[in-house]
């Protein structure tokens, strides 16, 4: 994949796809997961591995360059809650682009296989008696025909109307009907959607002006009617062009305080942000005895903070092949089965293709798009339970409601369009690319006045989603201390938890990526990091304590310690010499 050096004639191809609706956030997010957190001393179960929280909004970039321009794809996971009439979004780009439907599973896998971790290993000296461990306790981590006429059209300057906004493209991409328009005013804009049933936020016009100033033209997506909630899957948007966007200044109307974003590149390449600064953690704030997982939203906070608060974080940097394609396609998949069937034998044919299983009276999904296609074009008859009914469609033969399941476009179409489409475009593109890029931000609204770009850049090193390190414990009384993968070591207090050092910064290193040459480095903390950490290693041994004890000292100090003992023991022994 070539990468082309960035340039004014080049900014106008860049697509910034938003990720918050108009009225309320689309929250792009997996459900949090359950990591298993140790506290106290060791657990016995040996190695602990805990993933942190995903939750957070999502987009998947893919450079296409197979053709005779190159094109970007921003795939857009959505997550939303509330009325389907409410739901509303507008994603401002430079260049009128393809609006196509995205895959799920797609983002289900490349969160699950990236999913940044953390290894806490445990070691352990002397008489343990026995094995005696500490508990390891269980953290949470936290229906009408859809191509019917478009309903509310508000009047349109560009198809024969004198006054109004330009209708520069409309459509529909699965559940969602899009259009793309512009105007002289953002006003034009802002009363075409008003009149076309597009639910809009009255903070949001001064924000679309900048983008209306910039060039910007607006793709605005809404339900297509008769679609539930149920029904919304993820959106890409297809622009020539090579340089990543993400809206920040969009998304903040609807934004929260430190609001999460993991921006992921496929290509040749790693990638990374173009005019924000790139952060990289100090591990050694990360609180390695309760697990790292409960506060790395804070460390990270922490660090892009004293970045300026606009700066991303690399949770993985290699190679895409850790991303599994299963549920993402199957050869099985064949809309042209579908072409004419009966629908009795719509559920039998689903569950050959392996998309759905059906026992008794019960039936589970095996793709998130098959129970709201079915829900479509073979819905229940009132009364009766959607799961029995499509365990055995052929008990309830008379109820199959012909209106429903003649709708068009179709289930094969629909089928083709949602979930076999998809499904292959994904593994296409996980073939194209070879490299994967995991990025990661916090961000609050007054954070928001500058969109980032990213990029590619040839040459920097791969970043493992793994993190590692070990506990020590000396069961004699000895010192307890974490050891990073680093070398460096962190003391334990005399109740064995991570110490709180304010002098000890969170971003080891701030810096700027180019897109040619070695990162260019606006601070670099390792000696203060190593100062604080030196400082309050040696306070473990030299302050006032409570009992006679060394505990607290990493090895390197526990030698250094007796190395002076041993010097003041064989002066002592030399002066009793005659």
């Amino acid at each position: 994949m070539t990468v082309l050096p960035s340039s004014p004639s080049s900014f106008p191809r860049v697509l910034c796809a938003s990720l918050a609706p108009l009225l309320a956030v689309a929250a792009l997010s997996l459900t949090p997961r359950v990591a298993d957190a140790c506290g106290g001393t060791f657990c016995d179960a040996g190695p602990q591995v805990m993933p942190v929280d995903q939750t957070g909004e999502s987009i998947v970039f893919w450079i296409d360059d197979a053709g005779d321009e190159p094109h970007t794809e921003a795939h857009i996971q959505i997550q939303y809650e509330g009325d389907a009439e409410r739901f509303a979004w507008i994603i401002p780009v430079q260049e009128v682009p393809e609006v196509l439907v995205g895959s799920q599973a797609l983002f289900d896998n490349m969160l699950q296989s990236t999913v940044p971790t953390f290894t806490v290993n445990s070691s352990s000296v002397g008489d343990c008696g026995g094995g005696v461990g500490f508990g390891c306790a269980s953290a949470d981590l936290a229906g009408g025909d859809r191509n019917e006429a478009w309903s509310g059209d508000g009047g349109d300057g560009g198809e024969g109307g004198t006054t109004g906004p330009k209708i520069l493209d409309r459509g529909f991409a699965g559940a969602f009907e899009y259009v793309t328009l512009t105007g002289d005013t953002i006003e034009e804009v802002i009363d075409w959607l008003d009149d076309a049933g597009y639910a809009q936020d009255p903070d949001a016009p001064p924000i679309l002006q900048e983008y209306l100033d910039d060039g910007h033209v607006f793709v605005a997506v809404k339900l297509a009617s008769g679609a539930g909630v149920d029904e919304i899957h993820p959106l890409a948007i297809r622009y020539p062009g090579i340089e990543p966007c993400i809206p920040i200044k969009l998304t903040r109307i609807a934004a929260v305080d430190d609001m999460a974003i993991r921006a992921f590149f496929l290509g040749d390449a790693r990638a990374a942000p173009q005019n924000w600064p790139h952060v990289e953690i100090n591990h050694s704030r990360y609180d390695w005895v309760n697990g790292p997982s409960v506060n790395y939203n804070q460390v990270v906070g922490l660090a892009i903070d004293e970045a300026g608060g606009r700066a991303f974080i690399t949770e993985y940097a290699g190679t895409d092949a850790v991303v599994s394609t299963a549920g993402v396609f199957d050869s099985s998949w064949d809309p042209a089965a579908f072409e004419g069937i009966d629908p009795i034998s719509v559920v039998d044919e689903l569950i050959a293709q392996g998309l759905m299983s059906c026992t008794g009276d019960a039936c589970t999904f095996n793709h998130p798009q098959v129970e709201p296609l079915l829900q479509t074009y073979l819905p229940a008859p009132e009364g009766v339970d959607a799961l029995e009914f499509w365990a055995c469609l052929s008990c309830d033969e008379n109820e199959i409601d012909p209106v429903a399941w003649g709708a068009q476009p179709g289930f094969a179409s629909e089928f083709a369009e949602r979930i076999h489409g998809p499904g292959q475009h994904a593994v296409d593109m996980l073939t194209d690319a070879t490299e994967l890029t995991r990025l990661f931000t916090l961000i609050s609204p007054h954070e928001m006045i500058e969109d980032p770009l990213f990029h590619e850049t040839e040459g920097l090193p791969g970043v493992s989603n793994n993190i590692a390190a070990t506990r020590v414990n000396d069961c004699d009384g000895g010192p307890s201390y974490i050891e990073l993968s680093d070398g460096r070591q962190i003391s334990l207090t005399e109740t064995g938890v991570m110490p709180e050092l304010d002098d000890n910064p969170a971003a080891l290193r701030i810096e700027l990526v180019p897109m040619m040459g070695p990162p260019q480095v606006e601070l670099d903390n390792a000696a203060e990091i190593d100062a604080a950490l030196a400082a309050w290693n040696d306070a473990q041994v030299t302050g006032p304590r409570p009992s006679c004890s060394i505990r607290g000292l990493g090895v390197e100090g526990l030698f250094g310690l007796l190395g002076i003992f041993g010097i003041a023991w064989f002066n002592r022994g030399r002066r009793r010499v005659p």
